[in-house]
């Protein structure tokens, strides 16, 4: 990232807290450059519950209709009701105020072209973020206009079109406060299922847990209630809509492995092609998918990048372990979890055993999950261009297309900075235990070390 440039423009969205880092000044100077950026002439704005929501996409909106642009403001919602919404209207792009599944300190800003294509770092976030840091964008001589438009009834009838239950389910919904709302519960209650869903009054304070299903813990209560209710699976949402999780009717967590090997395989049934997933993924999960008739492709993690190569190959589905999943062979190009859980539910209800059952049959790779280490955000990426040095220097096998990963005859690991948080995240797979830790600790020492030296945690 171009040092001039505020390090709230991250590699795939813009986001920062509220009001120290995001403030209304940049929302509205980001509503001027973007649609200058795109030559955009329409552009859809959403908004999730944040408590500074309000007055940041006020501020966007103001911003875009003095670039001279007009506006069709869906209001609040997740996010993939407006990449759905650029589509539907043909508008040239659009922006979601969110923070995603981030604590309630922060927004932030997703941004898209025609055809809701991302907006990230290589095609135009880093030039946005010049744009508004250096305030070069002028008001245009005719102000745009604001239409006020609801598409939700449109975006649910979209996706209950596309997806048919073998059998009426159970299902447990936790949307954790967030944007989604009562959404789920209406398309899974259209395709004949029994719905309960748990914190469903959206609140941006996420006074209930933060929104963010890849952290286990914030998966108690979905667990607890699909036990208590007997229900046949439980999802969970994050907080904007675009990521999954997944509990089994006994309440077990179902992993992002295990997700990624159930949603591919439904795709390659379908029909067979590629399939993209991130430079995390575990070999576990790709050969699963090349025995099921898929060719992987490795790139780097981020939604952005995933749909980037998801559209040039025209794969079959992506997915990482965020849970940002693509169907591209029933569905638009974009990243949605609803749509993810309508076809999870799909899957289960068509099985002729629980779900428990199935995925104690799915390939077991021997992985750590994520793990996480606070660092200043300022020195992430020095932290691992020196963890990089100092790897390559004691002769380790490394690709550092995203990160840095090391590769070992018996398994890998991999440590990359967060494109959205101040961390460093690291993962590690290997053949077998003992190699695992061996890898893990060679890593984390080195890591460490690194960290010690620069004084970054």
């Amino acid at each position: 990232m171009p040092a001039e440039i505020p390090r709230i423009f991250k590699a795939y969205d813009v986001r920062g807290i509220y009001p120290s880092e995001l403030n209304e000044d940049i929302a509205y100077r980001m509503g001027l450059a973007f649609p200058q950026f795109l030559k955009a002439k329409k552009l859809v704005v959403i908004g999730d519950y944040r408590t500074s929501t309000p007055q940041l996409k006020g501020k966007l909106i103001e911003g875009i209709l003095d670039a001279g642009c007009d506006v069709i403001d869906l209001g609040f919602g997740p996010t993939p009701l407006m990449y759905y919404g650029i589509i539907k209207l043909g508008t040239d792009g659009g922006v979601a105020v969110t923070a995603s599944h981030n604590p309630p300190e922060y927004n932030g800003f997703k941004l898209n072209g025609k055809n809701a294509y991302p907006i990230y770092a290589e095609n135009g976030i880093y030039e946005i973020g010049r744009m508004v840091a250096e305030g070069e964008v002028e008001k245009a001589s005719e102000r745009g206009v604001v239409e006020n438009k609801n598409m939700v009834e449109d975006y649910i009838q979209n996706i209950v079109s596309r997806v048919k239950l073998g059998r009426k389910l159970k299902v447990v919904v936790d949307v954790g406060n967030g944007a989604c709302a009562d959404i789920p519960e209406r398309i899974l209650k259209e395709l004949g299922c029994d719905v309960k869903t748990i914190f469903k009054e959206p609140d941006g304070t996420f006074p209930n847990h933060i929104a963010d299903p890849l952290k286990a813990e914030t998966l108690k209560w979905l667990q607890e209630e699909v036990v208590k209710e007997k229900a046949d699976l439980g999802l969970a949402l994050d907080g904007d809509g675009d990521r999954i999780g997944v509990v089994d009717e006994k309440g077990n967590v179902v992993t992002q492995d295990q997700i990624l090997m159930i949603l591919a395989k439904q795709a390659l049934e379908h029909r067979k092609g590629y399939v993209v997933f991130e430079v995390r993924t575990s070999k576990a999960v790709m050969k699963f998918v090349e025995e099921n008739g898929g060719k992987v492709v490795i790139t780097k993690v981020g939604h952005a990048y995933i749909l980037d190569e998801v559209m040039k190959r025209n794969a079959v589905f992506g997915g990482e372990l965020s849970g940002h999943m693509y169907f591209p062979y029933c569905y638009h190009y974009f990243d949605d979890g609803i749509f993810a859980c309508a076809k999870m539910a799909e899957f289960v209800s068509k099985l002729d055993v629980p779900l428990s059952s199935f995925v104690a049959e799915l390939p077991k790779a021997m992985a750590t999950p994520e793990i996480h280490i606070k660092v200043k955000d300022e020195l992430k990426w020095d932290v691992i261009e020196k963890l990089r040095e100092r790897l390559e220097a004691k002769g380790y096998q490394l690709n550092t297309m995203d990160g840095v990963r090391v590769d070992f005859e018996d398994g890998w690991g991999i440590v990359r900075p967060s494109n959205t948080e101040p961390m460093i995240k690291c993962r590690f797979e290997a053949d077998n235990e003992e190699a695992l830790e061996r890898i893990k600790e060679e890593i984390m020492n080195e890591l460490e070390s690194v960290l010690k030296s620069m004084g970054a945690v």
